[in-house]
C-alpha cells in the first residue's frame, strides 16, 4: 500500500478529493432531505412569529416537510395559533387584528399598512381561485346578450353566476330577461360556453324595459 501511494501520489490525491467531494454531497443532500422552502409575511412587521416553538421573522425559511404549528402574537392584538401543513400550503401570509377588532394600528403605520394590503390581496386571489375551481362556469360570466335581428327585432338578456334570493345552495345561475321569452336561449348560450346547464340551479326573472 504504502508502494502505490509512493509511485501514483497524483491518483491518491485524486481519489482522496472524490471521496471527500462524495462526503459534502451526501452531508448535503441530507440536511436538505425532507425540508420545504415556506415564505412567511405576516402584519404587524413587529408582531412575534413562532412555528415549533423556534421564533420567525418575515421571508423565506427552509422547515423540515410536514405539519407544524404557528402561533402569532403581539401585544394589544389577537394571538392566533393553528397547523398548517407543507404539503399543501408554503406561503403564510397572515395578520392580526387589535383585541377591539380595529385597524387603528395600521391607520398609524404605513408600512404594516402596505403590508396588510398585499396580505389581503394574496387572500382575494387565493378565495376567487377557489371559487373558480369550484365553479369553472364563472370564468365565462356575466353574459350579456343585447342585439337587433334582421327585421330589427330586439332581444336583450344576462347571464349572472353567483349566490341570489331564491337559491338553494351557495351558486345558481340567474337569467335576467328583459324582452322575455329568453329562458332557452340563455341555457344555450351556457352550453355554447362548454358548460350544461342542468348541472346548476338556474333562477329566471322577467324584468321588462320600463317606458320613460
Amino acid at each position: 500500500m504504502k508502494n502505490f501511494y509512493k509511485n501514483h501520489p497524483i491518483l491518491v490525491l485524486v481519489f482522496s478529493a472524490l471521496i471527500f467531494i462524495t462526503i459534502i454531497l451526501l452531508v448535503t443532500a441530507l440536511s436538505l432531505k425532507d425540508t420545504t422552502e415556506i415564505e412567511l409575511r405576516v402584519a404587524p412587521t413587529s408582531a412575534t412569529i413562532t412555528i415549533d416553538d423556534k421564533v420567525y421573522q418575515n421571508g423565506t425559511f427552509r422547515i423540515s416537510s410536514g405539519t407544524h404549528t404557528i402561533k402569532i402574537e403581539k401585544s394589544g392584538f389577537t394571538t392566533k395559533s393553528y397547523a398548517f401543513d407543507t404539503a399543501k400550503t408554503t406561503k403564510i401570509y397572515d395578520y392580526l387584528l387589535e383585541e377591539d377588532g380595529g385597524y387603528t394600528w395600521y391607520l398609524n403605520h404605513k408600512e404594516d399598512a402596505l403590508l396588510l394590503t398585499s396580505i389581503g390581496d394574496y387572500e382575494a386571489k387565493l378565495e376567487s381561485e377557489k371559487y373558480k375551481a369550484n365553479y369553472p362556469v364563472s370564468a365565462v360570466l356575466p353574459i350579456i346578450y343585447a342585439n337587433y335581428d334582421e327585421e330589427y327585432n330586439y332581444t336583450e338578456y344576462r347571464i349572472d353566476g353567483g349566490s341570489f334570493t331564491g337559491c338553494d345552495t351557495d351558486f345558481c345561475i340567474k337569467v335576467t330577461d328583459t324582452t322575455g321569452g329568453n329562458l332557452d336561449a340563455a341555457k344555450q348560450k351556457i352550453r355554447d360556453a362548454g358548460f350544461n346547464p342542468d348541472d346548476y340551479q338556474i333562477l329566471y326573472e322577467l324584468t321588462p324595459i320600463q317606458n320613460l
